[in-house]
């Protein structure tokens, strides 16, 4: 099967059931919802020995250094949880397409309801699930993630405690994107330490900024 009949099998097989979770189509094989100010994105990708789908989750309160929609956060359903085939084979889309729904429905979606939140991030980093889920995720996205999250909830403090030490590790090494986005942050976190009582608003442009540049 050639990979544009297989694209229109996988809407037709899961359009209606990842709609009735809150899914749209936001391109082909790329299916988002948003909730809590955070994007959940099930994205389908085709290779040259077949295909195969990846869960994930993009904090939009998080100012990003380049507007894309992105897997920092997630991984292949193959290797979330469950250690299985890393590719389904595109002689068997039927097949493929049902394995992916169930691991779906046991592991991406109830990632999704429990952890899609400011709170969930926070949880799921500082108890150790990154493990647990197969996700390691960079220390330093780590913090980014618990660090956006503590400000979003008003934990100001302790939240800019966190990105400070994520802004650490932006060393003389370090690519020249990350000295750029280093100064940015520095300077967001200026303004909410001299404007405590605007932080609301300023995570709200932050939120709109990337809405706009992700054309959500």
């Amino acid at each position: 099967m050639n990979k544009a009949n297989l694209k229109k099998q996988i809407h037709k097989e899961l359009g209606c059931f990842l709609n009735e979770h809150g899914f749209t189509k936001k391109k082909e094989g790329t299916y988002l919802k948003i909730s809590n100010d955070i994007i959940c994105n099930i994205c389908f990708s085709f290779g040259s020995i077949g295909f195969t789908c990846a869960v994930a989750m993009q904090p939009l309160y998080v100012p990003d250094h380049s507007p894309i929609l992105h897997l920092t956060f997630g991984k292949r359903l193959s290797r979330f949880k469950v250690l299985q085939r890393e590719w389904w084979p595109y002689d068997e889309p039927t097949r493929g397409i049902a394995e992916i729904k169930a691991l779906l429905i046991k592991n991406g979606l109830p990632w999704f309801e429990k952890y899609c939140s400011p709170e969930g991030f926070i949880e799921f980093f500082v108890t150790g699930k990154v493990a647990e889920y197969g996700l390691f995720t960079d220390e330093y996205y780590q913090k980014q993630f618990v660090g956006f999250s503590l400000i979003r909830l008003g934990h100001l403090e302790e939240g800019i405690t966190v990105i400070q030490s994520m802004l650490s590790e932006i060393t003389e090494r370090s690519a020249e994107w990350m000295h750029g986005y280093k100064a940015r942050i520095t300077e967001l976190i200026d303004t909410i330490q001299n404007n405590p009582d605007k932080v609301d608003d300023i995570v709200a442009d932050i939120i709109q900024e990337n809405r706009v540049a992700l054309k959500l």
